[in-house]
């Protein structure tokens, strides 16, 4: 009890000083998370002839990799997994309900199976309730941390769980992975635009995936800005990192209010690099080229309603529209219900159509 209670004040003590240096460092036009991120000192090893990015704390072992479970925590482990694995959280649930311990891999499991069964908020609590009694956390605990937050909305928080991250020194790709998809979901271009700039300037090479959370990002925020996302893109292509049919949908959905020509340079760039379309980006390219929210056009329900909606579009983009299907049915897309019904409604106007 003694040792839980020292926890929490040391805990309430940090909270404290990282609230005051986040006001500072607002007042001098910081950004906090960036600022820890900022000082952390990172290696690099070669494996096989390849670059492997990972901070010094990343290849040492930790204190939770050396403890040892008793044959009861081992088999807790193995059914949490199990049922984490197909889904059903509920079974996690009862299994974790009567553990009192401190092992941290139990609570790790906890968290993964959280994740995989969508139950961000109950997965949030038990992270919480991990910090709270001292359990040790590594890399993963603080990986999920940050997923587990970002997902339950408490986007303040992620702030926290990431400085101590980096307070522990466990702070590499993966976390920064981690902590780019919670910036993509709620549009915080400064933030993945600085942690794709620090993984360069301490030479962890970001890669496809990171630039494609990052792009994300610029499509998320209000109004969308294709701007940023192009910048990533230009990036991307300067490090020589081939771009996919993903980085592609988002930043044709990056481009929803662009001018015309700045999308239609999308899918020239696409076709230069013999990229697929499939039927997602079918989708996200025609949405942003008509420049309205998926939502608003699933409640068109009848080719009526969906050849008027069109007609209060310029000609130009429903000529682009029309081109960019033929093109899409060229390469043997199948179309999901949105496009089809496109499809239809501009064969009921051929007069402004070539």
């Amino acid at each position: 009890l003694a040792r839980v209670t020292e926890v929490r004040r040391m805990r309430t003590v940090r909270v404290l000083l990282w609230c005051v240096a986040a006001v500072y460092l607002k007042s001098q036009g910081l950004n906090l998370c960036c600022f820890a991120f900022r000082n952390r000192n990172y290696v690099t090893r070669q494996k096989g002839g390849q670059g492997v990015h990972t901070s010094a704390a990343a290849n040492a072992p930790s204190k939770c990799r050396l403890c040892r479970l008793t044959a009861k925590e081992k088999e807790l482990i193995k059914r949490i997994t199990e049922a984490g694995t197909a889904g059903m959280w509920q079974k996690t649930k009862r299994l974790f309900v009567g553990y009192d311990g401190l092992a941290g891999p139990i609570y790790n499991a906890v968290l993964t199976a959280a994740f995989r069964c969508g139950a961000y908020v109950d997965g949030y609590e038990v992270y919480k309730k991990m910090s709270n009694l001292g359990v040790n956390r590594t890399e993963p605990s603080y990986t999920m941390g940050i997923k587990l937050a970002a997902k339950s909305g408490q986007h303040d928080d992620v702030n926290g769980i990431w400085l101590e991250a980096t307070e522990a020194e466990m702070v590499g790709t993966i976390q920064i992975g981690a902590r780019l998809d919670a910036a993509a979901q709620i549009g915080d271009i400064d933030t993945a635009a600085w942690l794709i700039d620090s993984m360069i300037d301490n030479e962890m090479s970001p890669d496809v995936s990171q630039f494609n959370r990052a792009i994300h990002a610029c499509q998320v925020t209000e109004p969308p800005s294709y701007r940023a996302a192009q910048l990533f893109f230009k990036t991307m292509l300067n490090r020589n990192i081939t771009p996919t049919v993903i980085t592609f949908g988002n930043l044709a959905k990056a481009h929803r209010q662009a001018p015309l020509e700045k999308l239609q340079l999308v899918r020239s760039t696409m076709e230069e690099f013999h990229t697929e379309i499939d039927a997602v980006f079918v989708e996200q390219y025609l949405q942003s080229l008509l420049c309205m929210p998926a939502n608003q056009w699933f409640t068109i329900r009848s080719l009526s309603q969906m050849v008027q909606a069109l007609r209060s579009f310029h000609r130009d983009r429903l000529v682009e529209a029309n081109a960019f299907i033929r093109a899409a049915h060229a390469q043997g897309v199948r179309f999901k219900r949105f496009p089809c019904r496109i499809e239809q409604a501009l064969e009921q106007m051929p007069v402004l159509l070539p």
